[in-house]
């Protein structure tokens, strides 16, 4: 359990840290009483408490003051340099020879962990590879499973267990099988097709007990592609690394990509970005179609 202390005789009483409180650890009973400090065992250390209150007088064993400091809100963007910076945002497949600095890398994932997640779990673990031999194994892992794939579907029971077990995915699969056939081809020929030579990939992994773990993943991930975006590192989101470890009637091949990057047994990969210095530079934001919005 996390202590929690209140230096009451500063307390001016105002009750936003009661207000802000999901687990309603700070109660204020009455108009401009001091809150009390109740179910501390119910607290899940998201800060709240202490980034609300104006005279910084409640210390949580969480957040020792050395680890805190005031926002700066004259550094705050506008409205429309946050929508400037999100709607430049793209994936970028082409980079430079150029490797990409440790401290660079490491402000994305500072950027990534300061993410929302479920439950304040911070669940989101990340894994760094920059060694060329890791990312080579990734890409022709990724081109064993495409071959996998076209030589079950070329199995007319398999076909038919798949289509009665579900109809659109099998027959997505099919679908899919002339672009398998083509990237392998160019991927033999020498042609990177997944990883488009990017010198870094950054992996996004939590434990398989946590229920929002991958949906905490995924919000880590796009703070780090609008982070690397601000730093002027290109990127793209790697679906061809996840695409292994989501195989359906294949549980053999689940754990296959996770083991080559050293992720741990009892976690699952639930994103990537491939990231580089980019070779092209966009110029023109390009509009995408019309929100699709429900009044209720």
């Amino acid at each position: 359990m996390y202590t929690i202390t209140m230096d009451r005789s500063r307390c001016k009483k105002d009750g936003l840290c009661a207000r802000v409180c999901p687990a309603d650890v700070f109660v204020q009973r009455e108009k401009l009483a001091i809150p009390e400090l109740t179910n501390e065992q119910d607290c899940i250390a998201c800060g709240h408490c202490v980034a609300v209150c104006p005279q910084n007088v409640i210390e949580h064993s969480e957040f020792p003051s050395t680890t805190t400091r005031a926002i700066q809100f004259e550094q705050m963007p506008t409205t429309d340099q946050v929508l400037e910076l999100i709607k430049s945002r793209r994936s970028i497949r082409a980079f430079r020879n150029k490797p990409v600095a440790k401290d660079t890398i490491e402000t994305i994932i500072d950027g990534a962990r300061f993410a929302p997640s479920g439950h304040n779990s911070q669940s989101t673990e990340f894994l760094v590879v920059q060694d060329k031999a890791v990312l080579n194994k990734v890409s022709a892992l990724v081109i064993e499973y495409l071959k996998f794939e076209i030589k079950r579907f070329a199995n007319p029971l398999f076909r038919t267990m798949a289509l009665l077990a579900d109809r659109n995915s099998a027959e997505s699969g099919l679908h899919e099988i002339p672009g398998f056939k083509q990237m392998i081809q160019m991927f033999e020929s020498g042609a990177d097709l997944i990883l488009k030579g990017a010198p870094v990939l950054l992996a996004f992994h939590a434990r398989q007990t946590d229920g929002y773990g991958d949906v905490n993943a995924q919000l880590a991930l796009q703070n780090a592609s609008l982070v690397a975006h601000a730093l002027g590192i290109g990127h793209f989101y790697t679906g061809w690394v996840l695409a292994p470890c989501r195989a359906p009637m294949a549980r053999a091949w689940n754990r296959r990509m996770p083991s080559l990057l050293g992720i741990p047994s009892e976690n699952n990969l639930y994103g990537a970005l491939a990231l580089g210095h980019p070779i092209p530079r966009f110029k023109n934001i390009i509009e995408r179609k019309p929100p699709r919005i429900d009044w209720v």
